[in-house]
């Protein structure tokens, strides 16, 4: 078996003898990986632990081959796994003298907590004999010293003062004076151990030595730092040299406060810290970052974090597991005090907090002011200066929480469902919002229930586990006790049965109180809301996507825009929302099972049918106005006029709104299918053509549209039925489907005829001329092409007229006609610009520029091509623009000009491939035929 060591010289041994990792780069690689024992490590950490910043051997492949080296040492034993971003090594945690040690010391930490001291003694023992000299001393990395070493040699001194207070606490002088003794030695500044083997001596009956350590470190301090002692190691020094033995003195890991007699007198008042623990080390972060080295006597405020996030989050894990690690650094003792801000029963009033935290403090009943300020006073007198740690849990909002902040000195730790922003702009409190567990976090809770063995054996079904669970916390601990009742079922069977349950949310509930039921835990975010904000949730859970804006909220439900950015403000506030980012807003999803089930519960089928036709028809009016600017020339009385809306002010404005929302939109085509709106089905789908085609979203065009056709015919609508059908056929030739495209244009034209739309015939006929045009059929192009000409000119249809005679253009192009297709070219061009579409004349420029390369003036035709290859991605049209860029590679190439191909096809095959269009594959077979012709490189 294997062990591995880093808390000494790092290295691994099988059977008791070392295994040879080859160099000491490798070394470095498997030391940093040890420090992260079963978690990703960065490539870029790992990197830089490697090589210095001005290192040029630094690359991706030398890392790659130090850890390949690293695991044909360490073989199956413990694997190391390539992950997204690092790369992970597992190791039995007992293999791992690192955890050992922190094993060691958390185990002890609760027994001194619990006042088990001897047993906690004998743990911080067992933890410190897992050092056998300086972390990772044989490591030569500067980096992984400097990022990592000081932190663990902090955590073993942090241990050996904790061991030195429980021995004080035992009596234990004799073995804990000469360790005390060195300790000091090691660390002249460090004023906790000074003062601890100050009582050590004094306790042993060796008062002048005891003096003469505070006149040493005196010395110290004035010498190095120009500071007298701190206030507490003042105190003690007062105490022994006056023999007061009521005077209270504090040891230096903070648990208790003794008499000289060693008597605890200050609270330790937080809950049992929870047994399994998993991820936060971001939040963890901040919160540490709060906590100063060195306390400061003088400073002028307490630090205050306030720790907000949805119901069910883990707000009072993260801040009771946070204050058991940090409370060695609150000598002044552990205040807790439950505000109640949400849940059954009635917020605690400030006035009763402040009396109860009083009287933790050992301020007589009597000597309690009645008033409000008084208390409040007071309390700041008693906690000034103290070190108290104060976890405030479960607050309401800011005003709960105002009168019960400390005097100067402290550290307080506030959670609440509320966003407590006055508290951020008044108090200057730090923010830490929680969010849903990383997927991997939630899979190490999901194993500290259920096993490990069991979670590995199924990593796809622990995936899904923790889906289910929304990665919540709670929601994973809860479900995770229900699964630990079935150790035999596999999880993929046990989540096959919740399954078939429809009942979501009745998955988390243990039939043992509200506090293990999701429901009644949302119950009381849900109940505090004003009654607009709580409409506005419910019927937010109907058919918004995965993220919607405050227009579309308003549109639901058919309010204003202020009002209902007030209530999503309130939601946001609240975490029955999340807030990704400005003016976007997005449910968890467990909250929107939960909203859902309000609906059906308070709203009415109108009501609920109400709202589902107002945010279709914002939807389609939206997006028919964003359609308008980006595709001017189509004939939008197919969907006729729809009230409201969000306007755009240009090109840009309206492709964005088209970007942001395309998820939705298409979500929305879906949702009204099935809520059986075929019309609007239909129309919001026919809109989204002008953006899809922009874009060249082919899969989701050809999805989308295949929904509507369904729709168009089932509402009877011929009319959209050949919007639809045309859609389709110019989505297929796109793609390079020329017959399909062709056989929905046909069905389009026999449609048009049947209906006697003119207009519509003429369309079909010119999307014929491009399908048939792109098919390599030329001469039924022509005769679509002129056909579409006659009825245009009949109709006196202007604008068509510019984009049929673009067509005739680039067919006689095909057919060598080149004079012909630029006078048709610059026809088309003159009609734009006497209309002053001035977009549209990037059409006529490619075909111009064609025409002009097939009558010899290359540069001139380049020229005119390139002209259009901006204007397209000036507008968004990468697609459109690819295409050109393809063309303009093969008339390189033909004139000889190789660079230049290259150039443009490389250019062409970036954004084909982006888009995964199929023309992606041809451009990639000319740029690979091209490196083996002329020695290019392909890429």
């Amino acid at each position: 078996m294997l062990q591995f060591r880093v808390l000494g010289t790092a290295e691994v041994t099988a059977d008791g003898r070392p295994v040879p990792l080859g160099g000491s780069r490798p070394l470095i690689v498997l030391a940093g990986l040890l420090l992260r024992p079963n978690q990703v490590v960065s490539v870029e950490e790992l990197s830089r632990w490697l090589w210095d910043d001005d290192d040029r051997r630094r690359s991706k492949g030398a890392l790659q081959t130090y850890v390949l080296r690293v695991r044909r040492a360490l073989g199956e034993l413990a694997p190391i796994r390539t992950e997204r971003g690092g790369y992970l090594i597992e190791v039995d945690e007992s293999a791992l003298d690192l955890t050992r040690f922190r094993d060691f010391a958390a185990r002890g930490k609760r027994a001194a907590a619990n006042g088990e001291l001897r047993q906690a003694a004998s743990l911080f023992t067992d933890a410190l004999a897992q050092w056998r000299g300086p972390a990772m001393s044989n490591v030569e990395s500067d980096a992984l010293h400097r990022d990592e070493i000081a932190q663990l040699a902090e955590e073993r001194l942090r241990v050996r003062e904790q061991w030195a207070e429980a021995m004080l606490a035992l009596g234990d002088y004799v073995t804990v004076i000469p360790e005390l003794t060195e300790l000091t030695r090691e660390n002249p500044l460090r004023e906790r151990l000074h003062e601890q083997l100050m009582i050590a001596l004094y306790r042993a009956g060796r008062q002048a030595e005891a003096l003469a350590v505070y006149r040493g470190i005196s010395a110290v301090l004035a010498e190095e730092l120009g500071l007298d002692p701190g206030a507490s190691l003042q105190r003690a020094h007062q105490a022994i040299l006056t023999g007061d033995e009521g005077a209270r003195v504090a040891t230096s890991a903070g648990r208790a406060a003794y008499r000289l007699g060693s008597e605890p007198l200050i609270p330790r008042q937080l809950p049992a810290d929870l047994g399994a623990f998993a991820g936060r080390e971001a939040d963890l972060k901040a919160l540490w970052a709060l906590v100063p080295e060195q306390p400061s006597e003088g400073s002028a405020s307490s630090p205050i974090a306030s720790i907000e996030g949805m119901g069910g989050i883990g707000k009072t894990t993260l801040a009771v597991h946070f204050a058991h690690d940090v409370a060695d650094r609150f000598p002044g003792g552990q205040i807790y005090a439950n505000l109640r801000g949400y849940g059954p029963g009635d917020p605690v009033e400030p006035a009763a907090a402040l009396e109860t935290m009083l009287a933790s403090l050992g301020v007589p009943a009597d000597r309690i002011p009645s008033d409000l300020d008084g208390r409040a006073s007071l309390w700041r007198t008693h906690s000034a200066g103290r070190r108290l740690l104060i976890l405030l849990d479960n607050a309401a909002g800011t005003e709960q929480v105002r009168l019960l902040l400390p005097g100067p000195g402290c550290l307080v730790l506030v959670t609440s469902r509320w966003q407590l922003r006055a508290l951020v702009a008044r108090h200057s409190a730090h923010r830490v919002a929680l969010d849903e567990l990383a997927e991997q976090d939630a899979i190490t809770l999901l194993a500290a229930t259920i096993g490990v063995e069991r979670t590995k054996a199924d990593c796809a079904a622990a995936e899904r586990f923790v889906d289910y669970c929304g990665r919540l916390p709670l929601a994973i601990r809860i479900l995770a006790v229900r699964a630990d009742q079935f150790p035999e079922v596999p999880l993929a069977e046990f989540l096959d049965e919740l399954d078939t349950e429809h009942d979501r949310l009745g998955s988390f509930d243990l039939a043992d109180g509200d506090e293990t039921n999701i429901r009644a835990v949302f119950s009381h975010s849900y109940q505090a809301l004003d009654a607009e904000a709580a409409r506005l949730l419910r019927l937010l859970s109907l058919p918004t996507g995965a993220d919607f804006s405050a227009p579309a909220a308003a549109a639901i439900a058919g309010v204003g825009l202020a009002s209902a950015r007030t209530s999503l403000s309130k939601l946001a506030s609240a975490y029955l929302l999340g807030q990704p980012r400005p003016g976007r807003y997005q449910f968890h999803d467990l909250i929107r099972v939960y909203a859902a089930e309000l609906s059906s519960r308070f709203d009415c089928e109108a009501t609920r049918a109400a709202a589902i036709d107002r945010l279709l028809d914002w939807y389609l009016s939206s997006a028919l106005n964003a359609s308008k600017i980006l595709r001017p020339e189509r004939h939008y009385r197919l969907v006729g006029d729809v009230d409201g809306g969000s306007q755009f002010g240009c090109h840009e404005q309206a492709l964005d709104w088209f970007d942001e929302e395309e998820a939705n939109l298409v979500a929305a085509v879906s949702f009204a299918f099935r809520e059986e709106r075929y019309e609007r089905c239909w129309q919001l789908a026919w809109v989204l053509q002008s953006a899809f085609i922009i874009r060249a979203r082919l899969d989701e065009w050809r999805s989308v549209f295949d929904l509507a056709l369904r729709a168009a015919r089932l509402a009877k609508n011929r009319a959209g039925e050949a919007g639809i059908l045309s859609g389709l056929g110019v989505a297929h030739g796109v793609a390079r489907q020329h017959a399909d495209s062709l056989r929905y244009l046909q069905q389009v034209l026999e449609i048009q005829r049947e209906l006697g739309t003119r207009e519509g015939e003429a369309r079909a006929q010119y999307n014929l001329a491009l399908s048939a045009g792109n098919n390599g059929d030329q001469e039924r192009a022509y005769d679509h092409a002129l056909e579409a000409l006659r009825l245009v000119r009949e109709l006196n249809l202007v604008n068509l007229e510019a984009d049929v005679l673009q067509a005739l253009g680039d067919i006689n192009a095909e057919r060598g006609e080149h004079e012909k297709a630029l006078e048709l070219a610059d026809s088309a061009l003159a009609i734009w610009r006497r209309a002053g579409i001035v977009e549209d004349e990037r059409f006529a420029l490619h075909s111009r520029g064609k025409a002009l390369v097939g009558l010899g003036r290359t540069d001139e035709g380049i020229g005119c091509m390139r002209q259009a290859v901006d204007m397209f991605f000036s507008r968004g049209e990468s697609y459109e623009a690819a295409d050109v860029l393809a063309q303009l590679g093969d008339i390189h190439l033909r004139l000889g000009d190789s660079a230049s191909a290259r150039d443009c096809w490389l250019r062409a095959v970036r954004v084909l491939t982006e888009l995964s269009h199929p023309d992606a594959e041809d451009v990639r077979a000319k740029l690979a035929a091209l490196a083996g012709s002329f020695g290019l490189p392909a890429h």
